[in-house]
């Protein structure tokens, strides 16, 4: 049984944190752990909060290119390969804050430096269970 682009969406969705991956300067890569706030439109396009202090930023100015890796847990994994953008428009922002975030980002909004990734997928490979696909949104 193959999946829709909907389907998958709403799983990553349930999902709160991916393994966020960039291409660094030395073109080696980089992962670390993100929420995506359970943010994700109906094309799969996901939203990630960071800030300019560290190296996530850089990598992703010199080379759009990213990806996530997701794991539910209970026999479902996504990868999802696309192209990030950076915002720093505050009313772009409060469109994808939640509340939880304030964890991460003690001065929510207000967060110096405060950076929302936005990334919209070129592919997204999927396996659940012994099914397996790729969707290109």
């Amino acid at each position: 049984m193959s999946h829709t682009l909907s389907d998958i969406t709403k799983r990553l969705a349930k999902i709160d944190v991916a393994m966020f991956v960039t291409k660094t300067e030395g073109g080696k890569i980089a992962a670390r752990p993100m929420s995506n706030n359970g943010d994700v439109k109906d094309d799969g396009t996901t939203y990630h909060f960071t800030t300019d202090d560290g190296r996530i930023d850089d990598d992703l100015k010199r080379s759009a290119e990213c990806g996530a890796t997701y794991d539910d847990g209970n026999g479902f994994w996504a990868a999802v390969q696309g192209q990030a953008k950076l915002i720093t428009d505050r009313s772009q922002q409060e469109q994808h804050w939640v509340p939880d975030l304030e964890k991460w980002f003690e001065n929510g909004l207000d967060t110096d430096g405060l950076i929302l990734i936005e990334v919209k997928p070129d592919r997204i490979h999927y396996w659940d269970g012994r099914d397996e696909g790729e969707l290109t949104p």
